[in-house]
Protein backbone atom coordinates (compact mmCIF):
# COMPACT_ATOMS: atom_id res chain seq x y z
CA UNK A 1 0.00 0.00 0.00
CA UNK A 2 1.91 2.98 -1.33
CA UNK A 3 0.86 6.43 -0.42
CA UNK A 4 1.21 9.50 -2.73
CA UNK A 5 3.32 12.22 -0.78
CA UNK A 6 2.48 15.12 -2.98
CA UNK A 7 -1.10 14.41 -2.45
CA UNK A 8 -0.79 14.33 1.15
CA UNK A 9 1.75 17.33 1.56
CA UNK A 10 -1.25 19.50 -0.89
CA UNK A 11 -3.48 18.20 1.61
CA UNK A 12 -2.17 19.37 4.57
CA UNK A 13 -0.56 22.61 2.87
CA UNK A 14 -2.95 24.86 4.57
CA UNK A 15 -3.53 23.76 7.49
CA UNK A 16 -1.71 25.67 10.80
CA UNK A 17 1.41 26.61 10.08
CA UNK A 18 2.63 26.41 13.53
CA UNK A 19 3.09 30.47 13.49
CA UNK A 20 7.22 29.75 11.89
CA UNK A 21 8.33 31.28 8.91
CA UNK A 22 11.97 30.58 7.30
CA UNK A 23 14.53 33.46 6.47
CA UNK A 24 17.89 33.13 4.88
CA UNK A 25 21.41 33.49 6.27
CA UNK A 26 21.99 37.12 5.73
CA UNK A 27 18.29 37.51 7.47
CA UNK A 28 19.57 35.06 10.23
CA UNK A 29 22.62 36.72 10.62
CA UNK A 30 21.16 40.12 10.99
CA UNK A 31 18.46 38.78 13.71
CA UNK A 32 21.33 37.44 15.57
CA UNK A 33 23.67 40.21 15.61
CA UNK A 34 20.51 42.49 16.28
CA UNK A 35 19.76 40.39 19.60
CA UNK A 36 23.68 40.72 20.52
CA UNK A 37 23.81 44.14 21.01
CA UNK A 38 20.53 44.11 22.87
CA UNK A 39 22.33 41.60 25.25
CA UNK A 40 25.51 43.59 25.79
CA UNK A 41 22.49 46.12 26.73
CA UNK A 42 21.90 44.69 29.46
CA UNK A 43 24.39 42.85 30.46
CA UNK A 44 25.63 46.68 31.09
CA UNK A 45 22.91 47.65 32.84
CA UNK A 46 22.85 44.94 35.19
CA UNK A 47 26.62 45.51 35.79
CA UNK A 48 25.03 48.97 36.83
CA UNK A 49 22.93 47.92 39.01
CA UNK A 50 25.18 45.23 40.81
CA UNK A 51 27.04 48.51 41.55
CA UNK A 52 24.25 50.03 43.54
CA UNK A 53 23.61 46.75 45.53
CA UNK A 54 26.54 44.82 46.03
CA UNK A 55 27.99 48.03 48.06
CA UNK A 56 25.04 47.91 50.88
CA UNK A 57 24.65 44.11 51.09
CA UNK A 58 28.73 43.79 51.47
CA UNK A 59 28.28 46.60 54.63
CA UNK A 60 25.99 44.78 55.91
CA UNK A 61 27.27 41.50 55.59
CA UNK A 62 30.28 43.27 57.51
CA UNK A 63 28.61 44.53 60.18
CA UNK A 64 26.63 41.13 60.78
CA UNK A 65 27.89 40.41 64.09
CA UNK A 66 26.55 44.10 65.11
CA UNK A 67 22.90 43.62 66.84
CA UNK A 68 22.26 47.03 66.30
CA UNK A 69 22.73 49.14 62.40
CA UNK A 70 22.77 52.98 62.81
CA UNK A 71 21.57 54.28 59.76
CA UNK A 72 20.06 58.40 60.25
CA UNK A 73 17.84 60.13 57.01
CA UNK A 74 18.32 56.37 55.43
CA UNK A 75 14.54 57.49 53.58
CA UNK A 76 16.12 59.42 51.11
CA UNK A 77 19.11 57.19 50.52
CA UNK A 78 16.77 54.46 50.19
CA UNK A 79 14.27 56.11 47.78
CA UNK A 80 17.56 57.24 45.50
CA UNK A 81 19.20 54.20 45.38
CA UNK A 82 15.36 52.59 44.62
CA UNK A 83 15.23 55.41 41.54
CA UNK A 84 18.50 54.65 40.00
CA UNK A 85 17.97 51.01 40.28
CA UNK A 86 14.13 51.61 38.44
CA UNK A 87 15.86 54.05 35.86
CA UNK A 88 18.01 51.07 34.91
CA UNK A 89 15.73 48.20 34.82
CA UNK A 90 13.00 49.95 33.33
CA UNK A 91 14.14 52.34 31.23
Amino acid sequence: MGYNLKQILDEYNNSDDFGFTAMDEEEYTDVIAEKEETVEEYKARLHQVEKLILPFLTKLLQTADQPIIKWPNRRATLETQIQKILNLTRG
